[in-house]
């Protein structure tokens, strides 16, 4: 029988590498790394990710400073900072259970040319010493469902930026194994997503990198405690680590609510942005149509503290976002009376609405 684990052994394979890249809470040349963000139009040089320092709060925009590789040895780096773990307690941190690595195994073997992409991508984030964890509705199907279970999505997080993502994925090193051509894009929410280059509507993968709600603009860099609260529900909030065959569940809610019989629909984000919190009133409807034996008290709950003007709340440039949110959670043979009727049973901000996205699309 295989060895388990223990809690502190896996909580050590997460210690930082004296040679791996440069983190929030590091110091360069004397200043505190407070997290990165990414620049699509810079005013000099290529996209790329940007390195914020202590004093950027203030700024409304991307400054035009790079991120220094590890072994730039003209930049000073005191690795002060922690590691994505180190602020999660007690059992957060666990030795996954052999079936979610041969699930997760399995279905990239299953994707051919494309899975043999991410698995090069993962090897090559890993050889910089970068922690990159599965997230969302895979980890859940295959925690929930088994080594079987049927996945959708790859969807990834991790300590890498959308910039050093595309320049890897650019490496012909990383191509030389008939890995087929794919083509990058990073999305306004610093969503990086990697798809064949003749069907780029069949996504390979997704990868957001661990957020940071602390900048007005878009930005990245927190640990997994922070970056779990920008996530829609406690089930979705579970990480894999493939490398160290480990989960995390940071909530400390996740893995209860999943396992539970019925399972329970619960919010874990904590954030204030309407068009965010739309979103998420629309998730729970998705996975109330898909799970109707659900427990939705504590769904409810979170709902019933919204605004009771939440819609109003909503910038008119963000309502296609909104409407297309509820495009990929309400099939169409569900829309109207039935997702009325859930919307209802949630709360009066997701009532509402549901009656206004179905007033603006007829």
């Amino acid at each position: 029988m295989a060895r388990v684990a223990g809690r502190a052994e896996v909580f050590d394979a997460y210690a930082r590498s004296a040679h791996g890249p440069v983190a929030r809470g590091d110091q360069v040349d004397g200043r505190t790394v407070v997290g990165f963000t990414f620049d699509p139009h810079p005013v000099s040089g290529a996209p790329g990710d940007r390195l914020l320092l202590d004093g950027d709060h203030s700024l409304d925009g991307p400054p035009d400073r790079t991120v220094p590789a590890a072994e730039d040895d003209s930049v000073r780096i005191i690795r002060s900072g922690p590691s994505p773990v180190d602020s999660l307690s007690g059992d957060a941190v666990a030795a996954a259970p052999p079936h979610l690595r041969a699930g997760f195994e399995r279905v990239v073997v299953s994707m051919e040319s494309g899975g043999r992409f991410v698995e090069a991508l993962l090897d090559a984030l890993a050889a910089r010493h970068h922690t990159t964890w599965l997230v969302g509705g895979a980890v859940r199907d295959l925690l929930r469902d088994g080594e079987d279970a049927r996945v959708n999505d790859l969807d990834f997080t991790g300590t890498a930026g959308p910039g050093e993502l595309t320049e890897l994925a650019e490496d012909r090193r990383l191509r030389r194994h008939d890995l087929g051509d794919v083509d990058c894009r990073v999305s306004p929410r610093l969503v990086w997503s990697a798809a064949p280059a003749e069907f780029p509507p069949n996504r390979l993968m997704e990868y957001r990198p661990l957020a940071l709600d602390e900048f007005a603009f878009p930005a990245y860099g927190g640990d997994l405690a922070a970056d779990a609260v920008t996530r829609d529900l406690t089930v979705n909030a579970l990480y894999y680590d493939h490398q160290r065959n480990a989960t995390a569940d940071p909530t400390g809610l996740g893995l209860r609510d999943l396992q539970a019989a019925p399972r329970v629909l619960a919010v874990g984000y904590e954030g204030d942005d309407p068009v965010a919190q739309a979103c998420v009133i629309l998730r729970c409807l998705k996975f109330r149509l898909r799970w109707p034996e659900a427990d939705t008290a504590r769904a409810a709950k979170w709902v019933g503290a919204l605004p009771a003007d939440l819609t109003g709340r909503i910038p008119a440039d963000s309502w296609p976002r909104v409407r297309a949110a509820r495009e990929n959670c309400v099939p169409v043979p569900d829309r109207g009376e039935r997702e009325s009727a859930i919307a209802h049973e949630l709360g009066p901000a997701a009532a509402s609405l549901v009656r206004t996205i179905q007033e603006r699309t007829g």
